[in-house]
């Protein structure tokens, strides 16, 4: 599966350098938290990405974290198409490959769908994610379990400032939203302080996944380099 990103990451160098934009970013967080469940066993972790942006639409990303044991880390190959369709509302089709390249069994596929609204410094988004049944979602029977998640987030840029606001809210039901009777939900409220190219930020973020009472919810920082 990951033959699509690297192709379409190709094509994207292939095309003309004016239509083309290649940035990065790359730094450390305190807790790496994904859909409010820690995946780095509340350590801190590095992270970085680096996105290749076509004035096409499309646009592929390839980012990556340490898992805060060992040498385990994460490895995210991204590719879609993004459209406005007028000044105010953008729709987004990507997919996402999942890869843990010490243990190949838990690497897995997801799609997701993304309608974002921008009014003035205000930005609204409402998707969805689904993963279909595949070998990492394969219980010991052999059945393979499906995953859906719908988000919502938002920000706010304060004029004349380098800060923002954000806050998000997801449900999540399915193989990966570890609640005994199913049905997880995740929220943050944070900010952030762009003083380019340093990125720093700060969030809560919690759910309630059936996790240690201490690792249900944290104060989470960041500090990013871009280029």
């Amino acid at each position: 599966m990951r033959l699509p990103s690297a192709a379409l990451v190709a094509l994207l160098w292939t095309s003309s350098a004016t239509a083309t934009e290649v940035s990065g970013e790359a730094g450390l967080v305190s807790d790496y938290r994904f859909r409010g469940v820690s995946l780095s066993n509340g350590n801190p972790a590095l992270q970085g990405s680096v996105p290749v942006e076509h004035s096409s639409g499309f646009y592929g990303n390839l980012w990556g974290s340490t898992l805060g044991h060992g040498s385990d880390t994460e490895l995210d190959f991204t590719g879609g198409y993004s459209k406005e369709l007028s000044k105010v509302l953008s729709l987004d089709f990507s997919g996402t490959y999942y890869a843990y390249p010490s243990d190949g069994s838990e690497n897995y596929l997801e799609a997701t769908a993304l309608a974002t609204a921008t009014r003035g410094r205000t930005e609204a988004s409402l998707g969805f994610s689904f993963v279909p049944g595949q070998r990492a979602t394969r219980d010991q029977s052999g059945r393979k379990h499906r995953n859906g998640y719908t988000f919502a987030k938002c920000s706010y840029e304060i004029p004349k400032t380098p800060l923002s606001f954000n806050a998000s809210v997801g449900y999540e039901r399915g193989w990966f939203d570890e609640v005994e009777r199913g049905g997880k939900w995740d929220w943050s409220v944070g900010a952030d302080a762009k003083l380019a190219p340093i990125r720093i930020g700060i969030s809560y973020v919690g759910s309630n996944a059936n996790r240690e009472a201490g690792h249900r919810h944290a104060l989470v920082g960041s500090l990013l380099f871009s280029w």
